[in-house]
């Protein structure tokens, strides 16, 4: 991480979310204006801005951690006004000394594989500013300060870099891999995700490989597995209504899978003490 957060805490400033006003623009004043950080979450819309660090689509899912002294120049496309979500903050220490903008931070782009997630985040950190009482702004302040962690986490995290091929490749599996462990029930089949991803069968498959080290159809049957493991020790279905809620239309044939994947028959699994 860039940041030490057992040292640093979250001071909200001001925030909120909105639909840009027709003929809405970011110009030089409001890069000269700004004085502390600003998460500032796309969740609708399409536009573009010139930073600093070059040029940028701005679309749902783009994620800025903008601080003082860099240039955001941005528009939009009328047609489809932008809807942003945004918070004001600054990072102080015990203290109450502010830490230094030109210290260290996340990077400026950020992109957000599960929008709900941190669009509801910021809807609840604006939700809880707005009541001005202490209680309320403690809780804004701690659920800021996880989803800023968790970008500053995942900024670190080696990959490809963004906007690049490779990056395209492995967002796109990570959404599959996303709404598979959803719903694994009602996982589509290899050559369906390829279609709607736009890639040949064989293509996707091996790109999903090279991202989670499992092709899809393993990917699917892993999901399926765990989920069963989940209802076995936890829910009071029979291994027959288990079976058909994640999509095998034969028990027998899920046994099998189940024994062979885990080394033990569902009834089995089921009957053990749990490891934890």
């Amino acid at each position: 991480m860039r940041i030490d957060w057992n040292r640093w805490r979250v001071r909200l400033n001001y925030g909120g979310r909105v639909r840009c006003e027709l003929g809405w623009s970011l110009d030089e004043r409001w890069s000269q204006n700004m004085k502390d950080f600003d998460l500032w979450l796309v969740w609708g819309g399409r536009g573009h801005m010139r930073t600093h660090e070059g040029e940028l689509e701005l679309r749902p899912g783009v994620c800025l951690w903008v601080r003082p002294g860099g240039l955001y120049l941005a528009e939009q496309d009328p047609r489809n006004r932008l809807g942003v979500s945004y918070r004001h903050f600054s990072l102080v220490d015990t203290q109450g000394r502010t830490r230094p903008y030109d210290q260290p931070a996340p990077p400026l782009v950020h992109e957000i594989l599960n929008l709900d997630y941190a669009d509801g985040i910021l809807r609840r950190v604006n939700e809880l500013a707005g009541e001005r009482a202490e209680r309320s702004s403690r809780a804004a302040e701690m659920l800021l300060t996880g989803l800023l962690m968790d970008l500053d986490a995942e900024s670190d995290r080696p990959g490809p870099a963004r906007g690049g091929a490779a990056f395209h490749h492995r967002q796109m599996v990570l959404r599959w891999s996303s709404k598979i462990a959803e719903n694994p029930r009602e996982a589509p089949g290899v050559a369906a995700m390829a279609q709607e991803s736009g890639y040949s069968t064989d293509h996707f498959a091996r790109l999903f490989k090279e991202v989670l080290g499992l092709g899809p159809q393993d990917y699917v049957v892993r999901a399926r597995l765990d989920r069963a493991r989940f209802l076995l020790r936890n829910s009071p279905l029979s291994v027959g209504e288990i079976a058909e809620a994640l999509g095998y239309s034969d028990v027998y044939f899920f046994s099998k899978q189940f024994k062979r994947k885990t080394g033990q028959s569902p009834s089995r699994y089921r009957a053990a003490p749990a490891a934890e």
